[in-house]
């Protein structure tokens, strides 16, 4: 069973891919959502998935993780499917200089960038900024709520949206020196906040919307933003345990990066399965609806630090968190049954490219699906509640930061399937 489990991994992996293929070159090729989604998984999850089911005998992340792909892969297909039977639709040629905003819209990406600022100042004040804190663990822990979300969106798109501009010879205010400043300081101040995934996000928000523009990403350019990457998640996954990582700290970062890459995802799901239902009946989809417990005569727990003791032995007493993601909710809210919710998902990124794919004329446009693409696929860490919240916020923040441009118009032919190139792209010769 063990051996089977870790060979059902790859073979869905591959299967899921051979599914998404079709509707990705219909759309934005390598970029869709379900392929940024599948390469998440395959880190955060397949790999240490295998491994616990040849090294620890303990086959049940595998076999689930590689039904959550399978099914994935089959809602895109069946998506993709529905969509070329609505009507012809041909893929359009990547715009490289896309439109910027016009007179008072201009100043709304800073604007909103800035109210997200402001809004979480109370919180660094009371708590201190966290990387300068003597326990930057601890005072992350802090830094949590809506005001961390507003920040995780409209720092990153004001990025995008100014070097997109700037890119295409409309600087902001005319000044060209904007654009990196801004981004060099948004990446500061995220990392300031002492997670890892804020400047990251902000650093793939984008590379993604640079080449959503057309654009390419030159080789040396790839491989120093590949090494920043990796030194922003060695470096702060040693900072924020330098007090375990005093005696080797060359062999602790790598043994910690090894865990948080490709250990912590499945561990929490083998331990949720353990739990559940051996020991708790499935949430029936009441862990998104927590307040809803009492009524049903029962207390729902946030999973996260519910199921965090299991994860990590030894800290029964400690207040910590194991993101379950979506494949952990499913399996606690429904059990194998769960799978349909991937179905669902594959939709939901093959509609998510096909909004993309119409909507790339603006740079408001090409910042907001670059940050949808982003939030769907880290989905293995990001649960239900958390995605559906930040997808709220990406398209109030391209309502607000863009003028409209038919964007209503497609949204409800997206929901429609009918998803005909946007008029003002020119179709491929195909």
């Amino acid at each position: 069973m063990e051996i089977a489990a870790a060979l059902a991994v790859p073979l869905a992996f591959a299967g899921a891919l051979w599914l998404v293929a079709p509707a990705a070159r219909r759309t934005i090729g390598l970029l869709h959502p379900a392929i940024a989604w599948l390469a998440l998984e395959a880190v955060f999850f397949g790999v240490g998935s295998v491994a616990l089911a040849t090294v620890d005998r303990r086959p049940g992340p595998a076999l689930y993780l590689a039904a959550a792909v399978v099914a994935t892969g089959i809602g895109v297909w069946i998506a993709d499917r529905v969509a070329r039977l609505s009507g012809p639709e041909a893929r359009a040629d990547l715009p490289v200089g896309p439109m910027p905003e016009t007179g008072r819209r201009r100043l709304a990406a800073p604007l909103l960038a800035l109210a997200s600022i402001v809004a979480l100042v109370p919180t660094l004040v009371a708590t201190g900024i966290p990387l300068l804190s003597g326990d930057v663990t601890a005072a992350r822990a802090e830094v949590t709520g809506l005001a961390v979300q507003l920040v995780r969106v409209a720092v990153p798109a004001l990025a995008v949206v100014w070097l997109l501009d700037s890119a295409a010879g409309r600087p902001p205010f005319g000044r060209s020196w904007l654009a990196p400043l801004a981004l060099v300081a948004g990446v500061g101040f995220t990392a300031a906040l002492g997670g890892r995934y804020l400047p990251l996000e902000l650093g793939a928000a984008v590379v993604l919307a640079w080449l959503l523009s057309g654009r390419g990403v030159p080789a040396r350019a790839a491989l120093l933003a590949g090494f920043l990457a990796a030194a922003v998640f060695v470096g702060f996954g040693v900072v924020r345990a330098g007090d375990q990582a005093a005696g080797d700290p060359l062999r602790f970062a790598v043994e910690r990066t090894a865990s948080r890459l490709f250990l912590v995802q499945p561990r929490t799901l083998a331990a949720l399965q353990d739990r559940i239902p051996a020991e708790e009946p499935y949430f029936l989809g009441t862990s998104w609806l927590r307040r809803l417990g009492p009524l049903l005569g029962r207390e729902i727990p946030n999973l996260g630090y519910w199921i965090y003791p299991r994860v990590v032995p030894g800290q029964q007493d400690t207040a910590g968190y194991a993101a379950p993601g979506l494949i952990g909710e499913a399996w606690a809210n429904f059990g194998p049954a769960g799978i349909g919710l991937f179905v669902l998902l594959g939709a939901a990124c093959e509609r998510l490219g096909a909004l993309a794919v119409r909507r790339r004329t603006r740079s408001v446009d090409l910042a907001a699906a670059a940050m949808a693409i982003l939030f769907v696929a880290r989905t293995h860490a990001l649960g239900l509640m958390g995605l559906a919240l930040l997808l709220g916020l990406v398209l109030a923040w391209r309502w607000l930061a863009g003028a409209d441009d038919g964007l209503r118009r497609d949204l409800a032919a997206t929901l429609r399937w009918r998803t005909a190139p946007h008029p003002s792209v020119v179709p491929a010769n195909t």
